[in-house]
């Protein structure tokens, strides 16, 4: 009969795994990838439940730990990369991490983990970037924004940012108190920079923009960590820049970020503060340009005055010495011709005098005679006019007065009958223009305050708005504005 098999307790058992453990792990830590299946931080150590998966199962599984006194070391190596802590032991992500195998009686096995690696997690980032990159270049949207007219004057500027965070600040700050140029009109769209639902606010707050009447927009974000800015090299943010009809600035982050966005925008600044320095700096640099060239303009001017000054002098000198000479030459010769032309008008005069008043006496009597010979024959003719037409009138008074009488009759009838069609077309015009007749046929009226909303002109948000239709009224308050293209 075999000798029975021995036995062992539980506690036994796991306290051989944990010596095993202890010998052989303990002063060996290993790298290992892993995904983050949850996260928990509780009095400063952080609890994380750590998987690996192959095609879509579930492979290996076990507990890991950050103790509160590796956790310091933890946060500065990551700082090191512009990263948070939160940002990378976040659920769903991939790390590297050095850990040391522990195994209790009790709680089984863990992870300790003494040290991360971000290479993986900064890897993603770049290799998204590079995609994304990829795909606006194969849509001709990469360079787009470069081939826009950036005026070096502008005045009118969308802004696009976080109101009350310092990023936001510092641009205002340095628009607006400056010694150079303050007389910007800045626009405002207000968004969120630092979450996902960020992503389509910003992209909807470019679209709208160029609805504006602005000559830029500039899209501001303080400084912050790599998955922060991580949003400003998505896909949708960066394609509505590239495709803006306007010139876009950026001034994202410190001087060593760089996003997506910052490569495809018109201009890159290192920081809001710079971005809005580029502003009013190119407006100052225009205008001493400008004052520069009117100088140097004034100084040609001045020294091409100066040179002809003493040609223009010595041709006048000679040439008003040449006028006295033709001016003495013909004064003797029109002195002579005014005496001959003075003889020989008088002489004229005279023998003319004589001859108008001898035709003068004859016209006179002849036109005496004419008039007596015509003033006779007008009497004679008047006198046989005035008894032909007394009789001719009193036999054509009556049938002429009767015929006239019928036309007016006639005449007064057709234009009561003209004036009566045209009534008749006046109001068949009206009956085309009036409301009920468009409510009849489904369409409505929008008024504020009593004028249709086409005529107005100004801010509508907030206003009462009137919508009246064949059966009622509607009052609505304007909340959104879509203006058409």
């Amino acid at each position: 009969m075999n000798a029975e098999a021995k036995t062992y307790t539980l506690t036994q058992l796991h306290t051989s795994i944990e010596n095993w453990v202890r010998k052989t792990f303990s002063v060996k830590p290993v790298w290992i990838t892993c995904q983050i299946a949850k996260s928990n931080e509780k009095n400063g150590h952080y609890y994380l439940e750590l998987v690996d998966s192959q095609d879509g199962t579930r492979t290996a599984q076990a507990k890991g730990m950050i103790w509160r006194t590796s956790f310091g070391a933890i946060q500065n190596h990551l700082a090191s990369f512009n990263l948070k802590v939160n940002e990378v032991l976040k659920e769903g992500l991939e790390i590297k991490c050095l850990v040391t195998v522990n195994f209790h009686k009790v709680y089984g096995m863990s992870l300790v983990i003494s040290q991360v690696d971000p290479s993986i997690l900064l890897g993603d980032i770049e290799k998204q970037k590079a995609e994304t990159r990829q795909r606006l270049e194969k849509e001709g949207l990469y360079h787009l924004q470069k081939q826009l007219y950036f005026s070096p004057i502008i005045r009118r500027i969308a802004l696009i940012g976080s109101p009350e965070t310092s990023g936001f600040e510092d641009f205002m700050n340095e628009l607006m108190n400056n010694d150079i140029f303050t007389n910007f009109k800045v626009k405002v769209f207000p968004v969120g920079v630092q979450s996902q639902e960020a992503v389509e606010e910003i992209a909807n707050a470019i679209q709208e923009a160029n609805l504006y009447d602005v000559e830029v927009i500039a899209i501001v974000r303080g400084g912050g960590s790599k998955m922060d800015l991580h949003i400003f090299n998505s896909y949708s943010i960066c394609s509505a820049a590239a495709r803006s009809s306007l010139p876009i600035v950026t001034g994202i982050g410190h001087e060593s970020d760089a996003c997506l966005i910052d490569e495809v925008a018109h201009t890159r600044m290192k920081t809001p503060t710079a971005a809005a320095k580029l502003f009013y700096m190119n407006i100052g640099v225009f205008s001493s340009s400008l004052s520069n060239t009117s100088k140097h303009i004034q100084l040609q001017i001045r020294e091409l005055l100066s040179q002809s000054s003493g040609e223009l002098q010595f041709y006048s000198g000679i040439l008003y010495e040449r006028v006295d000479e033709i001016i003495q030459v013909n004064e003797l010769v029109l002195n002579k011709q005014a005496r001959s032309l003075q003889y020989s008008f008088k002489s004229y005069l005279s023998d003319t005098k004589e001859s108008l008043n001898e035709a003068l006496h004859q016209l006179q009597y002849v036109v005496f005679s004419s008039i007596q010979i015509e003033l006779s024959q007008l009497d004679t003719m008047a006198i046989f006019l005035g008894r032909t037409i007394e009789n001719h009138l009193q036999e054509t008074a009556t049938s002429e007065l009767e015929q006239a009488k019928d036309l007016l009759f006639i005449r007064a009838q057709f234009v009561l009958r003209s004036s009566q069609d045209y009534l008749e077309f006046c109001i068949q015009k009206l009956g085309l223009v009036d409301p009920n007749q468009l409510f009849e046929k489904g369409y409505t009226i929008s008024t504020i305050d009593g004028k249709d909303i086409n005529n107005i002109k100004g801010e509508l948000i907030q206003k009462e708005m009137t919508t009246h239709s064949r059966g009622y009224s509607v009052l609505s308050t304007v909340k959104k504005i879509i203006r058409k293209k």
